[in-house]
């Protein structure tokens, strides 16, 4: 694509120059990263002591989850020994080859990898699979957002924590409205991630959840065909006219096209938490320290997402990095994620909360130079700054207040590439009937192969 582009989430990772008081990603202010992959083939050294942290390519603002690694491999235990080096493997950009990279090893029962960096739907895969080890000590657990803590558990055992949530959110360009219920928003001019990857799955759960079918297609509850028949695909239906109509750009849209469309003028966006940071550094989103565009939570009901932390049932250092992943899911760790990294934090405390004291009006933060201690140069300024981060924070608590996970299936990639062909065709109007629809997303919740 020719002029101006945003970095794509999951595909390359980024820094950016300063400039004056504002982070720039104009062209020639930009360093556009390939970073040079740490992915290394399946090993046999199953007698090291070094950790190997896998997860896709860090996408964070300032490379956040590489320097919480340095961070890490910089400090020591209480007692003063040394913690055992930690290295970031970045196995792939694309969340489909990190999924099928990392189930493979873990198949292989391979001790390639110690902590295993997931996105949350694959908890019941890996976990009923055996490919992981229970977290049987959490520290603070109850400092952990409830329902972003559940994402971790199968059949009644917690197999990972929460490195990042994800949630629904709302942008809008100052002086623009947010629609307050989710049939004003399908009708004003919007941009969504309706293409053919996993956002199509996401917007499209939440457009069903908020018309008619709460509570189907959500967390370990398995709608009957009469369910998905006279709820569910009714809701789609009624979506495949905005479909051509007022969402017809999005079906072009992924994460990256969907920012670039709002920065160039569309009046709203639905997107993760981490965009509200891409745009904080875009300067046609600023007039001076002043951000022109705004975020709240989505009308209505959101899937809750994010990507969990998990020790590989295969580690030779088991101990270790289940010490490593209570310090990447530690308080200090996710506040640095969400400051300075852009991420939504899996913790109250990380957003100046508890969880006797979880109102968004008490949100409070910090900016990423407060809690990094690095000076600012001459004229720098925090980008966000702390009043735009406690804006953020609001909508993300808000936000999470609504949000539910999608199906809680082993066959969760089954189930979503099947769900995504159904929607396509229904919005085609391409002959999918009701009684076909239903049958096909049954099969696939049990991982059988089916289509519309």
């Amino acid at each position: 694509m020719r002029g101006r582009r945003f970095l794509p989430r999951g595909r390359r990772a980024w820094v950016s120059a300063a400039a004056g008081a504002a982070l720039v990603l104009v062209a020639g202010l930009v360093l556009f990263l390939w970073p040079d992959p740490s992915y290394r083939a399946i090993e046999g050294d199953c007698d090291r002591s070094e950790l190997l942290v896998a997860g896709g390519t860090d996408v964070s603002l300032k490379n956040q989850r590489r320097a919480l690694i340095r961070q890490w491999n910089e400090s020591r235990y209480p007692g003063g020994r040394p913690h055992p080096h930690a290295t970031l493997v970045e196995v792939s950009e694309s969340t489909d080859l990190q999924h099928s990279q990392l189930k493979a090893v873990q198949e292989s029962g391979g001790c390639a990898y110690d902590v295993l960096i997931m996105d949350n739907t694959w908890t019941a895969q890996f976990a009923g699979g055996g490919y992981l080890r229970p977290l049987d000590d959490i520290e603070n657990r109850d400092d952990f957002f409830p329902a972003a803590l559940r994402t971790g558990e199968y059949d009644g055992e917690q197999y990972a924590v929460p490195f990042n949530v994800d949630v629904g959110l709302l942008y809008h360009w100052e002086g623009v409205t947010p629609p307050a219920a989710w049939p004003g928003l399908l009708s004003a001019d919007v941009a969504m991630q309706l293409a053919d990857y996993e956002g199509l799955t996401v917007n499209a759960l939440e457009a069903v959840w908020n018309d008619g079918a709460a509570g189907r297609l959500t967390g370990a509850g398995r709608p009957d065909e009469d369910d998905l028949r006279d709820a569910v695909y009714p809701a789609l239906t009624r979506l495949a006219p905005r479909a051509h109509g007022s969402l017809a750009p999005s079906r072009q849209y992924g994460e990256l096209e969907s920012i670039e469309a709002f920065a160039s003028g569309t009046k709203l966006m639905r997107n993760w938490p981490y965009a509200f940071s891409v745009l904080a550094s875009e300067p046609r989103m600023r007039d001076g320290t002043r951000l022109r565009f705004g975020v709240t939570a989505l009308p209505g009901r959101t899937v809750l997402g994010g990507q969990n932390l998990a020790v590989s049932r295969f580690s030779p250092n088991p101990e270790d990095a289940a010490d490593l992943v209570a310090f990447l899911s530690g308080t200090g760790s996710q506040r640095l994620l969400f400051s300075c990294g852009g991420f939504a934090p899996g913790r109250y405390s990380a957003l100046g909360l508890s969880p006797g004291r979880s109102s968004p009006a008490d949100v409070g933060v910090r900016t990423c130079s407060s809690l990094t201690g690095e000076p600012l140069g001459p004229g720098e300024t925090d980008v966000p700054d702390a009043a735009q981060l406690t804006q953020l924070g609001r909508a993300v608590v808000t936000a999470l207040g609504r949000a539910e996970p999608r199906p809680v299936t082993p066959h969760y990639s089954t189930f979503s590439g099947t769900f995504r062909g159904c929607v396509q065709k229904i919005f085609d109007q391409a002959g999918t009937d009701a009684g076909t629809f239903a049958r096909a997303i049954e099969r696939s919740l049990d991982g059988r192969t089916a289509s519309c």
